[in-house]
Parts: structure tokens; sequence; C-alpha cells
């Protein structure tokens, strides 16, 4: 038998949707391993997308809404960026990128399958309205 200090288990969030995503499970055994993975319960461990977001990405291009007056200075430089985010998460397809945002961006967008963008500039798009109007933009927001 077991002993149970030694069983760790952690369920991860999704670094886009923010949604239950993986389980991890100590398989050594070991108190030091098992509070190692206890530790990562309800937090991101990486950028891989959960299948829902994974799926959407398929689809189209997540925009995640950010506050950078209220996100930390060099929030971009980590290996797992956290800006501030607002609560909106918006599908947009990639000709909607293309013709709103510079080339640049687009390009950037299109080879990760995801973006930052300002809740102003998104309030200013008019996307936390489509989707109160459902009008096929898919998104979510707790604020707007």
């Amino acid at each position: 038998m077991t002993d149970k200090s030694n069983i760790g288990v952690a369920l991860t969030k999704c670094y886009y949707c923010n949604k239950n995503d993986r389980i991890l499970m100590n398989t050594r055994l070991t108190p030091t391993k098992a509070r190692q993975v206890e530790t990562a319960h309800g937090k991101v461990i990486d950028m891989e997308p959960c299948n829902e977001c994974s799926d959407l990405m398929k689809k189209g291009i997540i925009l995640l809404t950010i506050d950078p007056e209220k996100s930390s200075p060099g929030w971009e430089k980590e290996s797992i960026p956290n800006p501030y985010r607002t609560g909106g998460f918006f599908v947009v397809t990639e000709d909607f990128c293309k013709r709103v945002f510079p080339p640049v961006m687009f390009e950037w967008a299109r080879k990760h399958r995801f973006m930052y963008i300002e809740h102003k500039a998104a309030e200013g798009m008019g996307l936390f309205q489509q989707v109160m109007e459902n009008t096929g933009i898919e998104g979510a927001s707790d604020e707007g």
C-alpha cells in the first residue's frame, strides 16, 4: 500500500481560457515529487492550449483583452507572459485580423493563433457589442 503523502495530483488551467485543463499525477510516488505536483494545482504550467482552445485556434485567432497600465513591467518577456487580463476572449477569422491589424501583428497572430489586444481597442472595434448581439463572433467576457 502506498503512503498517501507520496501521491500528488493536480488539475492545471489552460493559458488561454483559464478553464480546467490537464490532470498531473506524481508517478515517482515520493513525498518531494508529490509536493511538486501539488503546487501546480489550479495554475497555468505552459502555453499548450486545451482541447477546446486548440479547436478554436484551428477555426480562427483568439484575441485576449488586456490592460497594459495594470500589467507588471516586463510581463511580455516572461516564458509564460502574464499581462493583466480584463476578461475578453474572442475568436476572429484570419481575414478579420488581416483587415484590422498591421502586417507585422497579423503575421504574429497567424503564426501563434492568438494575440493580446487592449481592452479599450476591443471596445472601440465593437467586439464586446458583437458578442452581446450574437452576430457570429465567438467570445465571452467578464467585463464589457
